[in-house]
């Protein structure tokens, strides 16, 4: 029996040091032959990596009309400013967060008896709630939209049928004044679209 268990281990080791790489003698292995048993690299866990603090881009998450021929849809579009005539929109001044550029500013008017002027503005992020947070010192009220996930501000015109609105979120700012006009549902139209 002793000798069969010797037997034994003596194949078992001129087996061993026949495979390549396993001889304890200074010959090296065929790389083609070698299979790496080399552990896979850890995966870093979440904690171990850096996160990236983004960065608010007006372009990933707005779409802003290219004419205000766009604005909302044609029939509420038509309901609100189809009777007024587009007028030349750039100069207005109005409530609009530092460092703003305007993407685009329609007017429509008839005659003294009402009229409609949006400006859409692009800012940082940063301006544009800092441009909020002035809001209120010049007669608005503020409030947190729930269909379209922007602040809203209102702040009553000189008589009972103007209006001022303010839409805005991240960096981009939708400012609109009415004069006997109820343009509320195109407005929701419009922040819908501008802001998806």
């Amino acid at each position: 029996m002793r000798g069969k268990i010797v037997l034994t281990v003596a194949v078992v080791l001129s087996a061993v040091t026949a495979l390549p790489g396993c001889s304890g003698g200074g010959s090296t292995p065929d790389p083609s032959t070698t299979v790496s048993s080399a552990a896979p690299a850890p995966t870093p866990s979440p904690s171990m990596t850096p996160s990236a603090t983004p960065t608010p881009s007006t372009a990933a998450s707005v779409s802003i009309p290219a004419s205000c021929d766009d604005l909302g849809t044609a029939a509420t579009r038509q309901q609100t400013v189809g009777d007024l005539t587009a007028q030349h929109a750039d100069g207005f001044v109005r409530p609009a967060p530092t460092n703003a550029t305007t993407d685009l500013s329609c007017n429509w008017i008839q005659e003294e008896a009402a009229a409609v002027l949006l400006i859409i503005s692009s800012a940082t992020a940063a301006d544009v709630e800092s441009g909020l947070a002035s809001l209120p010192a010049q007669g608005y009220q503020c409030r947190a939209s729930d269909d379209f996930g922007a602040q809203y501000c209102v702040a009553p015109g000189a008589s009972t049928d103007t209006e001022d609105v303010v839409v805005a979120r991240d960096g981009t700012w939708i400012y609109l004044e009415t004069v006997n006009v109820n343009a509320r549902a195109w407005l929701s139209e419009i922040a819908s679209q501008v802001f998806g």
